[in-house]
């Protein structure tokens, strides 16, 4: 089974919540950088057309639901 772009782009907005947490934790991203700022400058272009601001809101929101009861 093949991937869509559309699950892959989520995959990539996942992972960059991660990342953006972990630097944010770590200082290595500006305080004024928001993590949908960070994500559009960091999505591969092959998959922006992809990105909407609904689907990185709804990836926030289950990933924030499922780390506290994973937690």
């Amino acid at each position: 089974m093949t991937l869509t772009n559309r699950e892959k782009t989520m995959i990539l907005i996942s992972h960059a919540i991660s990342l953006y947490s972990q630097m944010t934790q770590d200082k290595k991203i500006p305080q004024n950088q928001s993590v949908v700022d960070f994500i559009q400058k960091n999505m591969p272009d092959g998959y922006k057309s992809e990105l909407s601001i609904d689907l990185i809101d709804d990836i926030f929101s289950f990933i924030s639901h499922y780390h506290m009861e994973l937690s």
